[in-house]
């Protein structure tokens, strides 16, 4: 069987689930027309996504002034803190109030605390509120040009409204879908007013374009522009114009809007997670402009169960995780080039990593992976530019996060465990 690749925001390349010609996995195409902007609110995970502060046992406390109390911590906003004295009655101290060695008290207490934040359980669009507009169509230069409220992208083809109307949807769900989860994703066009994405019509094209062989898609991050040709998508002459075909899939369109729209991010991220997240997104359950992310187990086994009955070779071997914990962005195409076996192992494992870090570790709360990326995010916002020395200690620090005092042989035992449940034998 062969297969299909689709590639990163460094033009790397990643093994694909299925081939053109196979339509077992057509549970992530579209249906139906589409839409734009977001339906309703999100629930709330189970229990876990809004946890209760830890209270720690009573203490003394110091006030600047020299006066001492002994009280437990109830809580603390970041300037207050709410006290319970020992005869039950609560009392409150100003952060500034305080003595010095109780502020850092303070501030260690606060990084201990769980994080709050909504984990939707499913993001879609709405057909009622959707831009799909025609910019432009040259017939003669094989140049369409496309615009959704988010997106502008140019086709060598001409589309049909359906069509047209479809891609829109992709493109609008993944946006929200990316803005919804709890990483803190706040998409900008980097370069304007618009993601700027180019669909062309052959393989050739798609080379010329900057594509690899072998790939079904990829992000340029130096051009800003997701490339990818029509044939990984499933598309079809009809007539004059293009149309879906039986193949019609989203997963390598999410995959690689993912990176484009965690541009801002790309740099300061490993690279298990940068392809981690884009193969989650790519394999959470998509139907009629909707993202069950709170089905995303659903997807997890198919996708697996395709990798056992249906892949040459069957599910793959993990990758060592010390080896992918610490690989280099020149590492990874120097891997991607030349065994083409080992880099569908490591996009596989960054994938069953963030799958667990999001609906498993800690009972499933996703705590660890959302803090995790708030205090990436702290480096991001300063934008410092790390060279490959402090890049990869940054990494190290940020994988204490989500180790938290484990060592990799330990997580590893810990996912294997959780996913054999799954029946998923690791």
């Amino acid at each position: 069987m062969p297969h299909h690749m689709s590639c990163s925001s460094d033009g790397s390349v990643r093994p694909s689930k299925k081939s053109s010609s196979s339509s077992a996995f057509r549970r992530l195409a579209l249906a139906g027309l589409v839409a734009c902007g977001l339906l309703g609110g999100f629930a709330l995970a189970p229990a876990d996504a809004q946890l209760l502060p830890k209270v720690d046992p009573p203490r003394q406390w110091t006030m600047a002034a020299g006066q001492t109390f002994t009280a437990s911590l109830v809580s603390f906003d970041g300037t207050v803190a709410i006290f319970k004295m020992p005869n039950g009655s609560r009392t409150q101290a100003q952060l500034t109030a305080l003595g010095e060695a109780d502020r850092t008290y303070l501030a260690q207490w606060t990084a201990k605390q769980p994080l709050q934040f909504t984990m939707p359980d499913d993001v879609a669009v709405d057909i009622s509120k959707i831009k799909a507009e025609v910019v432009s169509e040259d017939d003669a230069a094989d140049k369409f040009v496309y615009r959704t409220d988010h997106f502008e992208f140019v086709s060598q083809g001409k589309f049909t409204l359906s069509l047209l109307r479809e891609v829109s949807r992709t493109f609008e769900a993944t946006y929200e879908l990316l803005k919804a989860l709890p990483w803190g994703i706040d998409p900008h066009p980097p370069g304007g007013q618009y993601f700027k994405a180019s669909l062309l019509k052959n393989r050739e094209e798609y080379m010329k374009a900057g594509g690899m062989p072998n790939s079904g898609g990829v992000y340029q991050s130096r051009t800003q522009t997701f490339y990818a040709p029509f044939e990984s998508i499933g598309l079809k002459p009809s007539g004059k114009s293009y149309t879906k075909s039986g193949d019609f899939t989203a997963d390598t369109v999410v995959h690689e809007l993912t990176h484009e729209l965690m541009h801002q991010w790309l740099n300061y991220l490993p690279n298990w997670v940068v392809e981690g997240t884009a193969e989650y997104t790519g394999n959470l359950p998509l139907r009629g402009g909707r993202f069950h992310v709170a089905s995303a187990k659903t997807g997890l086994k198919d996708y697996t169960d395709f990798l056992k009955k249906r892949a040459v070779g069957g599910m793959p071997e993990p990758y060592p995780l010390d080896k992918l914990f610490r690989i280099t962005n020149e590492q990874w195409g120097q891997t991607l080039a030349e065994d083409p076996k080992a880099s569908h192992r490591m996009y596989f494992t960054s994938y069953l990593l963030v799958y667990y870090f999001m609906h498993i570790d800690g009972g499933g709360n996703a705590q660890r992976f959302v803090r995790f990326f708030r205090e990436v995010d702290k480096a991001r916002k300063t934008g410092h530019y790390m060279g490959d020395a402090e890049k990869a200690k940054f990494d190290e620090e940020m994988l204490k996060i989500l180790l938290d005092g484990r060592t990799e042989d330990e997580l590893f035992k810990q996912i294997r465990q959780s996913y054999l449940r799954y029946g998923i034998k690791l």
